[in-house]
């Protein structure tokens, strides 16, 4: 078990009024600008490395400012590998291998000796306190947590690869180039370095000549001054590391030309610099895979300046990272940095005056909170993390079938002219409409606006099924006698009073058959209005297919209905066009 931060709540910290977010190994946080993405990294970093924070820091500068982290994954082996003093003062508050620690600063400005590092301490009986800046807590934590490497959006890269710190990506490269290089080469370095000494050095066997003038030219002077005292000139030899931490990027544009620094490169090339030496610095950590201790890594945007394919390079790069002994707390605007096996656990951010900035609930979550049965959980978190639309879209719809996944979204261009994107939309196809109901669900528990393009026969299964419509309503009673009579006619089969394939016919046919009966008319309009109500849009003639047109489900009939609508007008084009017409004004209420 790796050590992470599972868990971050943060009360009165900038835009961030009181929220808490669920961090897994690689957590995405997407949100559109301004919703306080960042403050969420600026506000990890200071649980973990205090700085004294001033007024604009605090949402209300009357309160109190506090981040609140819990550890897990703290286990014995863990503990072994750092020093006693340090394990001594941590290992009384772990509970379930699990560490409560709280940053906290009660007003603006001051020092840093006024800022807290609490931790919460739980006794046998479940009894809670946070006991105040325990000794030696501040630096056990930093044993766990290495300095974390912050990279922000906006901040000029240079900074990031052009100057060693412990903070920086250069700073964690040249550390993990120096171990193999000291164990390489430390004989041959150690024999240079003696020689350097000797010529430098105030007791130098080899001192050179000008340094040994320079001493005793001195010592003259001092000896009319202070007697009996001597100096002489000393100039240490640096050790290894010392020139590692001198290292820089220089840029070269052209073969032959003179190296450049970095900070004459534009925002562009150094953002692309920034974001290569991340990849290179996953490579150097590939194989080590989980060690004791855990870095921070904390980027804004790393897709920032780059194109499709090298974000997908930097989204490898960083997963790498995550399993190889970094924890990864990323910004982003980007699709291509959240994949299918992410999307679940991607918190999506947003603002809003009375909230500030919170976070909805992530799928994963939310399914749990819904579904009950593990078989569904997998299979509603399949559908919705084949889509990553959701995580960046402001509300979805959800449809069955093959003809809707293709045609919906040119429906919708022909007759709005914007597409779903613009509506800040994500069309979602779903692969069968059993889980239709559950998807809208976990969706709105998430506190995602849904809505639910289902054929007609989803009024007379799934929505009784699942308490959307009474058993007895009396409009799927009327609708069952005309099945009845068609039943009678030899038009189609029944099987538990619904229709059946009959004929080398699909079920289908059977509500279409239905649908034309101006019987029919009144009760499954009222059917529609019901399940309207809910979200959930019922096609009235059965299916899309039938206001379309279309006489088959085909590549053919799709393709040559898109075509037709990039070039005609859609009431030309589609023989029930008001139906479309109101499904698409209806989904942009």
């Amino acid at each position: 078990m790796q050590i992470k931060l599972t868990s971050l709540t943060i009360e009165n910290y900038k835009s961030v009024k009181s929220e808490t977010f669920r961090l897994s190994d690689y957590t995405a946080l997407v949100g559109y600008n301004n919703a306080g993405k960042s403050n969420i990294l600026d506000a990890c970093y200071w649980l973990l490395r205090r700085s004294t924070l001033q007024k604009e820091d605090f949402n209300d500068p009357a309160q109190a400012v506090f981040v609140i982290g819990v550890v897990d994954g703290i286990t014995t082996e863990v503990l072994d590998t750092i020093h006693q003093k340090h394990r001594t003062a941590i290992e009384p508050y772990i509970v379930d291998h699990k560490l409560w620690i709280q940053r906290r600063q009660a007003s603006p400005g001051g020092s840093a000796r006024d800022i807290e590092l609490n931790v919460k301490r739980i006794d046998e009986g479940g009894s809670e306190e946070w006991v105040s800046n325990p000794g030696g807590i501040d630096a056990a934590i930093q044993k766990l947590f290495p300095e974390p490497i912050h990279i922000k959006a906006m901040d000029n890269a240079e900074e990031d690869v052009g100057k060693f710190q412990t903070t920086t990506t250069i700073g964690k490269l040249i550390k993990e180039i120096i171990t193999p290089i000291e164990k390489k080469y430390s004989g041959e370095v150690a024999d240079a370095m003696n020689k350097v000494s000797a010529i430098f050095g105030a007791d130098g066997e080899a001192r050179a000549e000008e340094l040994s003038a320079f001493d005793r030219a001195a010592n003259e002077k001092l000896s009319a001054l202070f007697p009996d005292v001597n100096i002489k000139l000393d100039i240490p030899t640096p050790k290894v590391d010392d020139f590692f931490k001198s290292g820089t990027i220089k840029v070269y544009e052209r073969a032959g030309d003179e190296g450049k620094d970095i900070r004459s490169m534009g925002t562009g090339a150094q953002r692309s610099i920034q974001m290569a030496l991340i990849r290179q610095l996953a490579e150097a950590k590939k194989g080590e895979g989980d060690g004791p201790t855990r870095t921070l890594l904390l980027i804004d945007e790393p897709e920032l300046y780059l194109h499709p394919q090298a974000i997908e390079q930097v989204r490898a790069a960083l997963k790498a990272l995550s399993k190889e002994g970094y924890q990864v707390l990323f910004s982003t605007h980007s699709p291509i940095m959240v994949t299918k096996e992410d999307v679940h656990a991607a918190i999506l951010v947003r603002k809003c005056e009375e909230k500030g900035t919170y976070c909805r609930k992530r799928i994963e979550e939310a399914v749990r909170k819904v579904v009950q049965e593990s078989t569904s959980q997998m299979d509603i978190i399949f559908e919705l993390s084949n889509s990553s639309k959701i995580l960046f879209s402001e509300n979805v719809v959800l449809a069955e079938g093959k003809t809707e996944r293709i045609l919906m979204p040119k429906l919708f261009e022909a007759i709005i002219g914007e597409s779903f994107g613009f509506y800040k939309s994500a069309f979602i196809p779903l692969h069968g409409v059993g889980n239709t109901v559950k998807t809208m669900q976990v969706l709105e528990a998430m506190d995602m606006p849904v809505k639910a393009l289902v054929d007609l026969d989803f009024a007379f299964v799934h929505a009784t099924r699942n308490n959307l419509l009474e058993p007895e309503d009396e409009d799927i009673a009327t609708c069952l006698e005309i099945f009845k009579s068609l039943e009678s006619s030899g038009q189609i089969k029944l099987k538990n009073g619904l229709p059946t394939k009959y004929n080398n016919t699909k079920a289908a046919h059977g509500y279409f058959l239905m649908a034309q009966s101006s019987d029919a008319t009144t009760p499954i309009q009222r059917l529609h209005d019901k399940l309207k109500a809910q979200n959930i849009w019922i096609w009235k003639q059965g299916s899309i297919e039938t206001p379309c047109g279309l006489n088959g489900k085909s590549n053919a009939h799709w393709i040559g209905l898109s075509q037709r609508l990039e070039y005609e007008n859609y009431k030309t084009v589609l023989p029930h066009w008001q139906e479309v017409e109101q499904l698409v004004n209806w989904l942009t209420e």
